[in-house]
């Protein structure tokens, strides 16, 4: 049997789901601290895991790995110790696996008992994917695992698929409230014994005209929605009239840039990370106009609903209940699907050949509607983002700090003099949980981490 997971019958698993990759290290790992365990500690967590899982893979295995890539293997404690007898700590190992590993992995050709170090990433390389390799949590010890996701989330891994296998019951419970799921894919394989864990979506829950975020969805063909802001998002927006419109329909360019594009709201859509389509919105006493709604041909289809969708929700949380509209009869029925009703009489024609049908759509009041009690605050945040502090929010939350340096003998305000972080400040020498250098000695990181900072020690002293 495999070196996988060890969980004790104390230790209190949530009632609620969480996520392995959200953990709030802030929050849970108050009071802890990580670093690059010790052969005893990795062989006595190994001894007692074993009384959970019997067939684990031997020391000499373990060790292997980890002088392969010292990355693979984090101990976490309420304050930094090398006597797990004295001070219980956790460990958490996992396997940053190459594409060939990753592949082995779901065809079995992993031994995950003593894995091929070829499968195995270096600390310099960007893994395919991470598997859980063996987690031991004694008693108490659970909030550190935020901490070592916390590092295990940097722009190396970030993104990455996350592997588990369980090797117990227990252990599947434990995963499946940290957000894994049986079953698991990867580059076409499919594996029913492996779990996965899926990267939230931090776009979740978001307004649909709100949704946009740069890069989430980057090579996918993921539609989302985003308020115009800038000159240059409304430029994207004439961009995309001008192939939808003025090229693809004939319809003059001065009729599609009409001078109204300034006393307007824009919604931008976008296909994974490329603009696609754009819709627009202006304001009468007691109704909105949804107009100039354009798709690039290449990308169209689902896109043009979500922009009617996000441009009704919109105006729903703007107040208004009544919407009004102009549509040729081809896309007529785009509009129909949300409950628009079509005018009687044969319609309008005044842009191109094609007629134009005036449509109309009253709404049941928003329970989400802006009003004058919204909140001083809500009401100057950003367009469409009522739903998240501002700019000026953050501004007045961050108080103002001296024009110092650190080392002009001035205190600055939540920055510690005493405070020392090796793998930044000190040349040559790498945080321990990244492996050390030939310029840091074994024996070096716990002094390290309260080392004195020359200049802004004296200065304050």
């Amino acid at each position: 049997m495999g070196f996988h997971y060890s969980l004790k019958e104390h230790f209190n698993i949530a009632q609620t789901q969480r996520n392995f990759r959200t953990l709030d290290y802030t929050k849970y790992g108050r009071g802890y601290t990580t670093f690059s365990p010790t052969k005893g500690i990795i062989d006595y967590s190994m001894r007692m895991a074993s009384a959970d899982i019997p067939g684990l893979s031997t020391l000499e295995r373990v060790m292997n790995v980890f002088q392969h890539n010292p990355d693979t293997i984090s101990a976490f404690s309420r304050g930094w110790s090398d006597d797990p007898k004295a001070t219980p700590i956790g460990i958490l190992a996992h396997l940053p696996l190459n594409q060939a590993g990753a592949r082995a992995l779901f065809t079995g050709a992993l031994d995950t008992a003593n894995p091929d170090l070829k499968f195995i990433c270096r600390p310099s390389e960007r893994a395919a994917v991470l598997y859980f390799w063996f987690i031991y949590l004694p008693e108490g010890q659970g909030g550190g695992i935020s901490l070592v996701m916390e590092r295990m989330t940097s722009d190396k891994n970030r993104g990455l698929p996350v592997f588990c296998k369980p090797a117990n019951r227990k252990a599947q419970t434990f995963f499946e409230k940290m957000g894994f799921v049986m079953g698991a894919a990867y580059d076409g394989l499919k594996s029913y014994q492996l779990m996965s864990c899926a990267l939230p979506d931090p776009a979740a829950g978001r307004r649909p005209y709100d949704n946009f975020i740069p890069g989430l969805n980057a090579g996918t063909k993921k539609t989302s929605v985003t308020v115009v802001h800038s000159a240059d998002d409304l430029l994207k927006c004439i961009a995309i009239r001008g192939a939808a419109y003025v090229e693809d329909r004939s319809v003059p360019y001065a009729e599609d840039v009409d001078g109204n594009d300034y006393t307007a709201t824009h919604l931008l859509g976008y296909v994974g990370d490329e603009p696609a389509g754009c819709i627009r919105l202006r304001y009468w006493a007691d109704f909105i106009k949804i107009e100039r709604l354009a798709v690039l041909p290449r990308c169209r289809g689902g896109l043009a609903l979500d922009l009617v969708r996000a441009a009704l929700a919109f105006g729903q949380d703007k107040g208004y209940r009544r919407f009004y509209g102009q549509a040729a009869f081809p896309v007529s029925k785009i509009w129909e699907r949300f409950g628009f009703k079509r005018r009687p009489g044969s319609g309008l024609s005044y842009l191109t050949d094609e007629v134009y049908y005036e449509m109309d759509l009253v709404t049941e009041p928003s329970d989400r509607r802006l009003t004058p009690d919204s909140g001083a605050a809500v009401l100057v945040r950003p367009e469409g983002q009522w739903d998240r502090p501002g700019p000026l929010e953050a501004r007045a939350e961050t108080p103002d700090l001296p024009d110092k340096s650190l080392g002009s003998g001035e205190w600055i305000p939540g920055v510690s003099p005493t405070t020392l972080y090796p793998d930044k400040d000190i040349p040559g020498c790498v945080n321990p949980f990244y492996g050390e250098s030939p310029s840091c000695g074994t024996d070096s990181w716990p002094p390290l981490i309260y080392g004195r900072l020359q200049g802004v020690n004296d200065a304050a002293d």
